[in-house]
């Protein structure tokens, strides 16, 4: 809960005040490059889908389109994951 907090305070978004970390189905990822705060991902166990993917201040970074990309691409490690 905390990490979420921190990430909504910093990209200076609802992530943590609208508590989509509370959703059972839900998984919250933080992109970055260099330790550096990109975009945060929210993507539904359910589907297996990003919901969304925003950055600081809800905006999209130069980078969202391939950071969406990059988790459809790894999808499958996410769900294996959850099997474990």
């Amino acid at each position: 809960v905390k990490a979420v907090f921190e990430e909504g305070f910093l990209m200076k978004h609802c992530v943590y005040r609208n508590e989509y970390h509370l959703k059972k189905d839900r998984l919250i990822l933080s992109a970055t490059i260099n330790g550096n705060r990109i975009e945060t991902v929210e993507v539904s166990l359910t589907t297996m889908q990003v919901v969304q993917c925003r950055g600081v201040e809800n905006k999209n970074t130069q980078y969202h389109d391939r950071i969406i990309s990059l988790v459809n691409k790894n999808i499958n490690q996410i769900r294996s994951r959850m099997a474990a």
